[in-house]
């Protein structure tokens, strides 16, 4: 067995025991303990099964913040947000306008341009910013909505330490400041939740902070 085969061997096998331990010392493991034992068709390449084998990654990124008519795409995001007539609608339009951004920024940092790359930061942040926003003044759908940006904002933490290794090193970088935005974004919105729903996230939660560990460690890694 090659070197780095064997060393990568050993981190997945400390992720899942440390994964298992944190499991065992939680309120929800009696509930959770199940989960162990059901197959999965869906492996994320590491050895165990991904809790996001389902997951919808992100779209083509359409026009890109370097193009000369990029304004236009904030009018028509804009102009839609207003005829969305229920918070949930405006949340759902935020969270799919900020997975659009994140496209953005990965077609920005594959081509190098890096302000162009920050144009679509600031834009991603500006939707998770109002979607939370609309999230706690809502009434009637705080917990459902919470539920949904909860999930969101782990899937986008995900996505980017996943394609981080295959992005320009010169320009990738930014992706550590869009994850802790997500990352700061999903412990706001936890609180909203009940220790059930926040219980069920646990699987989730240990890999994005496996997957964006390994991004970090490629990071340091570089010459």
């Amino acid at each position: 067995m090659s070197g780095p085969r064997f060393f990568f061997m050993l981190i997945t096998d400390y992720w899942r025991l440390t994964t298992f331990f944190h499991f065992c010392l939680s309120p929800f493991a009696f509930c959770l303990l199940p989960c162990f034992f059901l197959p999965s068709p869906a492996f994320a390449g590491h050895g165990f099964s991904s809790t996001f084998g389902n997951i919808e990654w992100l779209p083509e990124p359409g026009r890109t913040p370097d193009s000369a008519l990029y304004r236009l795409d904030a009018v028509r995001e804009a102009g839609q947000l207003l005829l969305a007539r229920t918070n949930e609608a405006k949340v759902q339009l935020c969270l799919t306008f900020a997975r659009e951004k994140l496209a953005e920024l990965e077609a920005m940092v594959k081509a190098e341009k890096a302000d162009a790359a920050k144009t679509a930061t600031v834009r991603y942040t500006l939707y998770v910013d109002r979607a939370w926003q609309l999230t706690t003044e809502s009434a009637t759908e705080k917990a459902s909505l919470a539920d949904l940006m909860a999930n969101a904002f782990l899937e986008h933490q995900y996505m980017l330490s996943v394609i981080y290794e295959e992005l320009p090193a010169s320009t990738r970088a930014i992706l550590f400041e869009v994850i802790a935005a997500a990352r700061e974004k999903y412990q706001g919105v936890t609180k909203l939740l009940s220790p059930k729903k926040k219980g069920a996230l646990f699987f989730k939660e240990e890999e994005v902070r496996w997957s964006v560990e390994m991004a970090k460690r490629l990071e340091e890694e570089r010459p």
